[in-house]
């Protein structure tokens, strides 16, 4: 049996899934820093750690052929690809990047190697396509059909107003999210009095909708974290802890697993719970990072739809037994708190957008995103969608029916009307006694000496002034037999086109001064 390589991006992501391979009974080795894989049946390792470059033992640095003459060796080269049959990627969504790519090339040398890459959020931000490293979709499901089938916990959402709070000035950044330090400034606001209102707008509520919860908060900045971290601890009974990205590794592995144990029921972070993160005691998500990025907010709110651990393990093939199993369960749904304000031309994404698939229409979603911001409660989306569509679609059909309706009454009215008109009685219309001019158009003088060159009424109306004295020119320039005649029974036709009779007649009257032609033809 070969052997199995999982690769991730963070410290948090190889602990699970080492523990996820020794859950399933096999041993697992960890590649990282200073500790080494041996011959364990399946290898984690970072994907840093692979790219590492080894000075090479056999020149020291100086290049030799065992090295290729780089003077150095990547570390993932201690593992023969051959020994593997498959790369397993956590958070495949980053596989583009060079390092991923370099490992990926490395390994596949082996040509029986099968590759897997794994994530909740396929969309990149930089529309890089993830076919560039694999080839198909093996399995793909959504946030909806999860829920829908047992495997997620149902969501609940609140919409928050922070009074003040005004992100329609807030920049975008590449890539087309809100910047980051421009909405963390917006978020503490522009005085000391207005900061403190801002930061209990958030903590207020959201200690009230969690009740002691475990609660994940997203801040919009490390300053907005840090000063959030202080404002719910203001609170009695409220435990609070932050992690942000300069947190010490051996700090931040203490906070979350006081946080895992209910030690601390409050844990706030700015950009580092979006990956890598398991806690599925979370019941409590408040974004107070809000964000136009739907793979970004689908990562926040993932932290919090995971069932707690054996609601679900084994009923692999019964929906109705999960659901059920969930929803008796101590976690029975997830709420996300979304703090908004006046948002301006930014489309910020919500949950309603996660559930409503591409098929929504965007009426329904308005109405729905409408009716949950006015509850000033946590309400069910994806009820709410549903509730938006079924009004939308009577609405549609009552509107049906009444036009139906018109159309059969106007119909009876003629019925009776009919007989008593005669629609065919009356002159014809001269079309082109009748033609007006418009703007651009050919003049009245235009279409009447195009009708008496043989152009087609209709035709000779469709044309604008430029084409009308661009076809007079070209048929008034022809001589000879394509000399076109402007009158007389055969009005329109060339000279050549006419009877010889008529010919001679020309010859003898000159009428409409076309004998010249005449004798050309016959020349």
């Amino acid at each position: 049996m070969k052997r199995v390589l999982v690769i991730a991006h963070r410290e948090e992501l190889i602990y699970q899934a080492a523990g996820h391979a020794k859950r399933a009974g096999l041993a697992a080795g960890i590649e990282m820093g200073s500790m080494r894989c041996k011959a364990e049946p399946v290898a984690v390792a970072t994907v840093q750690t692979l790219v590492a470059k080894i000075r090479c033992k056999y020149c020291g640095g100086e290049c030799c052929p065992d090295c290729s003459d780089q003077g150095f060796h990547y570390r993932m080269e201690r593992f023969d690809p051959f020994h593997f049959g498959a790369v397993i990627v956590d958070e495949g969504h980053h596989a583009t990047a060079k390092t991923y790519r370099r490992v990926l090339k490395y390994f596949q040398r082996n040509p029986e190697l099968k590759v897997l890459l794994v994530t909740a959020t396929p969309h990149r931000s930089d529309k890089i396509g993830l076919w560039n490293v694999v080839n198909s979709v093996a399995y793909d499901m959504t946030l909806k059909a999860a829920i829908d089938d047992g495997w997620l916990c149902p969501i609940l959402q609140r919409f928050v107003q922070v009074n003040g709070l005004d992100l329609s000035k807030v920049k975008t950044k590449a890539g087309g999210d809100l910047a980051d330090g421009d909405l963390e400034r917006h978020f503490l606001g522009d005085t000391d009095e207005a900061e403190e209102r801002m930061l209990h707008a958030i903590a207020k509520p959201t200690i009230e909708e969690a009740r002691g919860r475990p609660t994940l908060v997203f801040a919009a900045g490390v300053e907005h974290a840090e000063k959030l971290t202080a404002a719910f601890g203001s609170y009695d009974g409220v435990r609070p802890e932050c992690v942000l990205g300069k947190t010490d590794k051996v700090k931040r592995r203490e906070i979350i697993d006081r946080y895992k144990t209910g030690e601390t029921n409050v844990l706030i972070g700015c950009g580092c719970f979006t990956e890598g993160f398991d806690a599925p005691a979370t019941e409590v998500v408040a974004i107070a990072r809000p964000t136009k990025s739907l793979s970004l907010y689908l990562q926040m709110i993932g932290r919090g739809t995971r069932p707690l651990p054996g609601t679900v393990d084994g009923i692999a093939d019964e929906v109705a037994a999960r659901l059920k199993a969930i929803t008796e369960s101590r976690k029975p749904s997830c709420v996300v708190l979304d703090f908004v304000g006046n948002s301006g031309v930014h489309k910020l994404v919500s949950v309603a957008d996660c559930l409503a698939g591409e098929e929504i229409n965007d009426n329904d979603l308005s109405d729905a995103i409408t009716e949950a911001k006015e509850a000033g409660e946590a309400v069910d989306m994806e009820a709410l969608l549903e509730k938006a569509k079924q009004a939308r679609e009577a609405k549609e059909a009552a509107e049906k029916e009444r036009r139906l309706l018109s159309t059969q009454h106007t119909a009876t009215r003629c019925e009776y009307t009919a007989s008593d008109v005669d629609l065919f009685r009356g002159d014809p219309l001269d079309l082109v006694a009748d033609y007006v001019a418009m703007p651009g158009k050919a003049s009245e003088a235009q279409v009447r000496f195009l009708v008496k060159l043989g152009v087609a009424p209709e035709t000779a109306m469709e044309c604008s002034k430029n084409q009308a004295g661009s076809i007079i020119s070209k048929i008034k320039g022809q001589t000879g037999s394509d000399y076109v005649l402007t009158g007389g029974k055969h009005r329109g036709k060339k000279i050549k086109d006419t009877p010889r009779t008529y010919q001679d007649w020309i010859l003898t009257t000159d009428a409409m001064g076309a004998a010249e032609h005449v004798r050309k033809h016959r020349a």
